[in-house]
């Protein structure tokens, strides 16, 4: 089994991720800031910006899900926390 966790060695290859991806990055306020054409993703740390890429990539525009699907998400938290 291979296993990655959230730490700083983690940092390096998900900010260079991002630029292999074409985004430019800066910082802005307290915040972390990666745009392309006309998107801009903004997250508190490089690991979260790499989700919002992820999100943003894989389902574009259309990134929200139905009441139904928060509800079980929220669920699914609830019932294992």
């Amino acid at each position: 089994m291979n296993r990655i966790a959230v730490a700083g060695n983690v940092v390096p290859p998900v900010y260079h991720l991002i630029l292999e991806k074409g985004y430019r990055i800066k910082f802005k306020d307290n915040y972390i800031v990666a745009t392309k054409n006309n998107i801009e993703l903004i997250a508190q740390d490089f690991v979260e910006l790499g989700g919002l890429v992820f999100l943003f990539e894989n389902k574009g525009e259309n990134w929200k899900v139905s009441d139904d699907k928060i509800d079980d998400c929220l669920t699914f938290i609830e019932q294992n926390q």
